[in-house]
């Protein structure tokens, strides 16, 4: 979430003296705590790592996987 803060100095500023500076840390708390559940619901991309294991040891053996794709493409 993108926070304009031109937008919200402007708001702060039609407020009483004594409220602006605890709204702007309210608004920074739930800026930083939206950050902070963002980060936990992303997965890493090493936990894909191993995932899936055909049996075969050669299955990353690009000529072989290229040689299968043209003769499926063939027939």
């Amino acid at each position: 979430m993108a926070v304009d803060r031109n937008k919200l100095d402007h708001l702060l500023k039609q407020l009483p003296d004594e409220l602006q500076n605890e709204v702007l840390q309210f608004a920074e708390s739930l800026v930083q705590r939206s950050d902070n559940i963002a980060r936990a619901n992303e997965t890493p991309v090493g936990s894909f790592f191993g995932i899936w294991d055909s049996g075969d040891p050669c299955s990353a053996d690009n000529d072989r996987i290229d040689a299968d794709l043209a003769r499926e493409y063939v027939s």
